[in-house]
């Protein structure tokens, strides 16, 4: 081979590796950039822990003083277990309870406490 010639796959040679490292590159860089998709919102299909957490935000939300007392003691007792332990550390009958006492808190929340006074009739 003379002398031009294997310079010339030496330059091909150089320049192949060099594409390749760019592309390379290119790659990581694109990679490095795109988003991560946790969970989409609205999304039917929710993974255990954004399940845990919503019923941990529920509990936690519930308004204690209108609860009666051997309740808001229990209810207190389990959203300590649940702080220290995770929702996981749950009895069947625990996360029973604290659901109840949380639909029931829906369902009343929206009612004023005090009697209702008559007003006019809607027509």
């Amino acid at each position: 081979m003379t002398p031009i010639v294997i310079a010339l796959l030496a330059v091909v040679v150089l320049q192949s590796l060099m594409l390749g490292a760019l592309v390379r590159l290119f790659r990581q860089e694109r990679k490095a950039n795109k988003q991560r998709r946790l969970e989409a919102p609205n999304s039917k299909h929710k993974s255990p822990y954004v399940m845990d957490m919503g019923a941990r935000e529920r509990w936690e939300s519930l308004d204690l003083s209108r609860l009666h007392e051997v309740n808001r003691e229990e209810v207190e007792k389990l959203i300590g277990k649940v702080r220290a332990t995770g929702v996981k550390s749950l009895t069947v009958p625990e996360l029973a309870f604290l659901d109840r006492m949380a639909d029931a808190h829906d369902r009343v929340g929206a009612r004023p406490r005090g009697p209702v006074l008559p007003g006019p009739a809607p027509s």
